[in-house]
């Protein structure tokens, strides 16, 4: 079996090979993989809490329809995130398509941040007006998806000298949305 992320997706594989990898040797999967699987775990537990929320919000099968794609969306990014990374890497030793390869490590964790903060504005409407008895499950799933755009957002400027500020820009504003949104949340005492 091919080790890394030449093996495939890591969705269709056991969890302990993305932790293997991600402790391994190999500079790929990395920070942003990390990013997206913690993203998409936040999506997924913005699903539960939807789905289990349906007393208290008659659109709780919607919340959970778009948490849900979310997590699909960003989850499809842990092995893409680990080739891009692998691109720039291998550019950068051909000498040759070095740009190309920093636009994707770029467009990658920005897609990430945005999501991030779509998913940290669902979980916290789930934490106020949602199932109570899930309410904790909502902040985390809050707090995950905040620390999870900043993260990207980080990624994303140190990699935008090459690439172009654009992205940048939109990332931090994506962490911003979702730093604000994790800080607006009414938390019990």
């Amino acid at each position: 079996m091919t080790p890394g992320w030449e093996a495939g997706e890591y969705l269709e594989r056991p969890l302990q090979e993305l932790l293997d990898d991600v402790g391994g040797a190999d500079p790929a999967p990395a920070a942003g993989s990390v990013t997206a699987a913690t993203v998409s775990l936040a999506a997924a537990l913005t699903a539960k809490v939807a789905h289990r929320s349906s007393t208290q919000l008659p659109d709780a099968g919607a919340l959970a329809d778009r948490a849900t794609a979310l997590r699909d969306r960003v989850s499809a990014l842990i092995t893409a995130d680990a080739a891009g990374y692998a691109e720039v890497l291998a550019a950068q030793r051909r000498g040759s398509g070095k740009a190309e390869a920093m636009a994707e490590a770029v467009r990658i964790p920005a897609e990430i941040a945005e999501a991030a903060a779509d998913i940290a504005e669902l979980a916290a409407v789930l934490a106020e007006e949602g199932n109570p008895n899930l309410r904790y499950d909502a902040l985390a799933a809050v707090d995950l998806a905040d620390q999870g755009a900043a993260v990207a957002a980080s990624l994303v400027s140190a990699n935008s000298a090459a690439a172009g500020d654009a992205a940048a820009d939109a990332a931090l504003a994506a962490a911003r949305r979702a730093t604000d949104t994790a800080a607006g949340v009414v938390r019990p005492h």
